[in-house]
């Protein structure tokens, strides 16, 4: 090959070197610039959206599954989900001698106790969620004052039995109730050596089991969905009276009760005609709120039955180791709701956990000791 023609095609490639360098470097250039140029324009933003993103979006989620999941009858959280927005179960269970120990005596959100004929005392055990109800019982038949306590829940009413006034009431208000004389979802435990009225119990299984067959509407009313306030669970409060230890009342001569508070873990333990009020299997029943509503009783129509005055009244509040004067208030009403009251007037506020609620006669006020 000729010398110019070689000295032509070197510089040729040379020229081809050069052009793919610079246009490596052009890249290269053009990459940087645009990494840095984005990097410098979305870092603000990109922060932005990281510390804004989860309050707007997570927060208020977080936040009403907090209250939806808080149990309406005890403040506290951890409410099933099935469970939210459903009517309270209430349970009629015996209290007299035969009956002790109950089972599931420590399982109720609430306990409610009233004096029926004799002198004796019956128990209503109310639940917001039927699927935490254990084996429950002795239950026993209905008396028509408990019936109008569930009324003013809009609690459903599971009862072994009626007397004639509660079965008229029932009847005739159209109340939903589970009866255990249709011989379907309530059985006997026969390993008591007692009578037979004494061993009937049921379970959350059962009960919700009818539910479901009787159709019974579990929606709870809007009127009763806060049937309580509580105060926060990080923000227990102290009763303005005086402190409390202990609380001794009495429904009769023969129905006497304490509650005894200890200070570790702040509840009071129940103590009746001086014994440790106990559950099938030892466990001892204790709350953190004790409620003692006042109320005249007399004979229903000069028979044996009794009746509860629950149109309102005065009323003591102990808990987390003080007392405190209230009222109450439910009306002349059925469906009216059950209503409790600060001294200044204000709805009471309650400490969050289980509660016991004693409609006592009035007549046996002065039994009342707080030490």
């Amino acid at each position: 090959m000729p010398k110019a023609s070689r000295q032509k095609k070197k510089n040729v490639n040379k020229n081809r070197v050069t052009v793919l360098i610079a246009a490596v470097l052009l890249i290269t250039a053009l990459i940087a610039g645009i990494f840095l140029f984005g990097k410098f324009k979305n870092d603000p933003a990109d922060e932005t959206m990281a510390s804004t993103v989860p309050t707007t979006t997570h927060a208020p989620t977080t936040q009403a599954e907090a209250v939806k999941l808080k149990n309406p009858l005890t403040g506290v959280a951890g409410l099933g989900d099935t469970a939210a927005g459903k009517r309270p179960i209430a349970v009629v269970v015996e209290n007299a001698p035969p009956a002790r120990p109950q089972w599931g005596l420590c399982s109720p959100d609430i306990v409610i106790e009233g004096v029926v004929e004799g002198g004796i005392t019956r128990m209503l055990w109310l639940y917001a969620d039927v699927n935490t109800i254990p084996k429950v019982g002795p239950l026993r038949s209905a008396r028509h004052d408990f019936v109008e306590i569930a009324e003013g829940l809009n609690a459903v009413f599971v009862h072994w039995g009626w007397s004639y006034v509660a079965e008229d009431a029932i009847i005739s208000r159209k109340i939903d109730h589970i009866n255990g004389l249709n011989g379907v979802y309530f059985y006997r435990d026969n390993s008591r050596n007692v009578d037979s009225e004494h061993k009937g119990y049921t379970n959350g299984e059962s009960i919700a089991t009818a539910l479901k067959d009787k159709n019974i509407n579990t929606q709870v009313g809007e009127t009763y969905a806060v049937p309580f306030k509580f105060v926060k669970e990080n923000a227990v409060r102290t009763p303005g009276g005086s402190a409390c230890g202990k609380v001794s009342f009495a429904f009769s001569s023969s129905y006497k009760h304490d509650f005894r508070y200890n200070t570790a873990n702040k509840i009071y333990y129940n103590y009746m005609n001086d014994d440790p009020m106990l559950e099938d299997g030892g466990r001892q029943m204790a709350v953190t709120n004790v409620i003692l509503l006042y109320c005249p009783v007399a004979s229903y129509d000069n028979t044996i039955l009794m009746e509860m005055d629950l149109t309102g009244g005065s009323g003591l509040y102990v808990s987390n180791g003080a007392s405190e004067t209230i009222t109450w208030k439910k009306g002349n009403t059925p469906t009216a709701p059950l209503k409790l009251y600060a001294a200044d007037g204000t709805e009471l506020q309650l400490n969050p956990g289980k509660s016991y609620i004693g409609f006592v006669p009035t007549a046996q006020s002065g039994s009342t000791v707080i030490a």
